[in-house]
């Protein structure tokens, strides 16, 4: 029975060894990659940088315990918000961020403030829900393509956009109850 499964086993993987070749012998359309959209290994890519992020952040200085620092990543694309007691440790963050492994490029939104209040990071979430809302409901825009991320009535939105629909996403965005500002971070895919 074991050698019965062995050989199977073996039949199977050498018959799956050839088919990309037997793809390209065939002439088969070309394969184009969808830039709006994102792997699974892009996400888990994100996740990662943004776990070790905030973790060295953390263990690089003890003040960072009495900051609110919120890191977020899209595609390596990072994004370093809330409030940090000095510029040297804004600094800090950014020095510790890069060294992370498959960031592409950080956004340092830090503001030089004392931690935001509980109240304020109420409104700052229900701020994001409201925009996440409208995302998904959008009929014409792909709403999962799109981080939101709010501090201090700051929307901050990443993501892949064409320049169409970020420019309708961000004003959308400002008009918002609440909204201070709104800052664009897309990469676009015109």
């Amino acid at each position: 029975m074991r050698s019965l499964l062995t050989t199977i086993l073996l039949t199977a993987c050498c018959g799956l060894a050839g088919c990309g070749s037997l793809l390209a012998t065939m002439q088969a359309d070309t394969i184009e990659e969808d830039r709006g959209e994102r792997t699974l290994g892009m996400m888990v890519e994100d996740n990662n940088i943004e776990t070790k992020a905030i973790v060295n952040i953390h263990a690089a200085d003890e003040a960072f315990h009495d900051a609110h620092v919120v890191v977020v990543s899209y595609n390596g694309y990072v994004l370093l918000a809330g409030q940090v007691n000095s510029e040297a440790l804004k600094a800090q963050a950014t020095a510790v961020v890069r060294k992370v492994r498959g960031v592409r490029r950080i956004y340092n939104e830090l503001e030089i403030a004392a931690p935001s209040s509980g109240m304020t990071r109420t409104s700052d979430a229900w701020i994001t829900a409201k925009v996440k809302s409208w995302l998904i409901g959008a009929k014409d825009i792909e709403g999962t393509r799109v981080k939101v991320t709010t501090e201090d009535g700051v929307v901050f939105l990443m993501g892949l956009a064409t320049a169409a629909e970020a420019d309708r996403i961000a004003e959308t965005a400002a008009g918002i109850s609440g909204v201070q500002r709104v800052v664009r971070l897309f990469e676009l895919i015109d």
